[in-house]
């Protein structure tokens, strides 16, 4: 009897480790197909499943922020949408909690600060600026590549967003997204937002120029639901530059 309590003490730990990364997996498998209905629910599942099992596992709870990022951002109901965001907020805090160098969750803690902030409405989330370009400064400190030189092009985004008075700059977005496309030239999205910079200067050419580059890049197989969004953005902004 003892031996065969010893035995499975003994395997609860691989067992364990198994169990944790075949959630994690079958997870991700749900999550290629996120913009499939029901996809997302089941990914966040697996992952909560995963959470369950090992209350440590950093991997879950980034990843259940990552699916978090996805609904939110699709979400039309705008209460339902701040929601889902705020729980993707606490997930990627939670992670980071666990691990301080954990560079995803201090990746889509930032973007999430930065849809949430936009779901809400810039002027009621100012204070939330502060924290987004703290995790954008990390990751930037740490890897400026992850990510396809994401906190350089999220860096980007925001100073195109913001305001004048409140710190907005589009010389120094224009940086760091020509600094995105140097570290990660097939990125599609360092391409649309800095179409979107030129645009806005009235750089139609370069607008144009950059809109069919994009479309000449080939699909990240990590992010094909987004690259089929981003290139329907490009091509109708095309159209309206073609006007």
């Amino acid at each position: 009897m003892f031996q065969h309590a010893l035995l499975l003490a003994l395997l609860a730990g691989p067992l364990q480790e198994d169990a944790v990364t075949k959630l994690l997996r079958e997870g991700d498998g749900f999550y290629s197909k996120r913009d499939q209905e029901g996809m997302p629910a089941k990914a966040s599942a697996c992952f909560k499943k995963a959470m369950a099992i090992d209350e440590k596992c950093v991997e879950a709870y980034w990843k259940i922020a990552l699916v978090d990022f996805w609904v939110g951002t699709h979400e039309k109901d705008a209460e339902k949408k701040q929601a889902v965001l705020r729980d993707g907020i606490e997930f990627a805090k939670m992670a980071i909690a666990l691990d301080s160098k954990c560079k995803p969750a201090h990746f889509w803690l930032a973007i999430l600060y930065g849809v949430y902030g936009e779901a809400r409405g810039i002027l009621q989330s100012l204070h939330m600026l502060d924290p987004m370009r703290a995790e954008l400064k990390w990751v930037l400190d740490n890897d400026e590549s992850f990510e396809d030189a994401g906190a350089h092009r999220v860096m980007g985004r925001l100073y195109f967003k913001l305001p004048g008075i409140k710190g907005g700059d589009n010389e120094k977005a224009k940086e760091h997204l020509n600094r995105a496309i140097k570290l990660a030239p097939k990125n599609l999205l360092n391409y649309l937002y800095l179409a979107e910079i030129h645009v806005d200067e009235g750089r139609k050419a370069d607008a144009q120029a950059c809109l069919n580059t994009l479309l000449e890049q080939p699909d990240d197989p990590r992010w094909i639901p987004e690259c089929r969004e981003w290139r329907e953005q490009a091509k109708a902004l095309l159209k309206e530059l073609a006007k």
